[in-house]
């Protein structure tokens, strides 16, 4: 009787050892998901303070500019661009806020996952239209100069054009092989969770037998 005591005790205890660890580990993955992710909040912060000076900086240029076409389109062009360089880098750390809160680690990975998504889609998105927008920004400086260079030299705008068509198909190819559409941060971020994942597996695992 004295045996199955001290086996049902040991059990017991192997249980709280088995609950603690599982949330040190949950705590430590929390930690180093904050920790890989810092890069890329830092960056966002950046790229919304950025996409903001762009947005007032394009949102004063069209209005003075508003009698002009080229310069009114160009304007807008830029404006919008900023607009939504904000909306994207607001969304990012949103998504990796989420990921660094004290969670279990498969909602720790499913965070990481919809920041993952949402990385791809936008970098998809930046970078195919990313190909065009210099040409709004050449009319930007040449309007600053007080040139309206659409109107003087168009075939100087379509030639840009082409060249940025070009440079969409490059970045299409370019972007169907990337190893990492999601950026370094992000999948360190998911690599990290996957290890601490295949720990707490392997640790329930192991004491699978004792609770038998």
């Amino acid at each position: 009787m004295e045996l199955d005591d001290l086996k049902a005790g040991w059990a017991e205890l192997d249980r709280r050892v088995a609950a603690l660890d599982v949330v040190v580990r949950e705590q430590h993955a929390a930690a180093g998901v904050s920790a890989e992710l810092r890069p890329l909040r830092w960056g966002q912060a950046f790229q919304a303070a950025s996409g903001l000076m762009l947005a007032v900086a394009a949102g004063s240029f069209w209005i003075e500019h508003r009698g002009v076409p080229g310069m009114l389109v160009a304007g807008l062009l830029l404006h919008v661009y900023g607009i939504a360089m904000i909306l994207a880098a607001a969304r990012n750390l949103v998504l990796a806020a989420r990921a660094t809160e004290h969670a279990p680690v498969l909602a720790l990975q499913q965070r990481v996952a919809a920041l993952r998504a949402w990385r791809i889609h936008e970098g998809r998105f930046f970078g195919m239209v990313g190909c065009f927008m210099w040409v709004p920004m050449i009319v930007w400086a040449f309007g600053l100069l007080g040139v309206d260079i659409v109107d003087a030299h168009p075939t100087f705008i379509v030639l840009n054009l082409l060249v940025a068509v070009v440079c969409l198909g490059a970045y299409l190819v370019v972007s169907r092989v990337a190893k990492t559409p999601e950026g370094a941060a992000v999948r360190q971020a998911r690599e990290r969770l996957d290890e601490i994942a295949c720990f707490i597996d392997g640790g329930k695992s192991d004491r699978e037998p004792a609770h038998r």
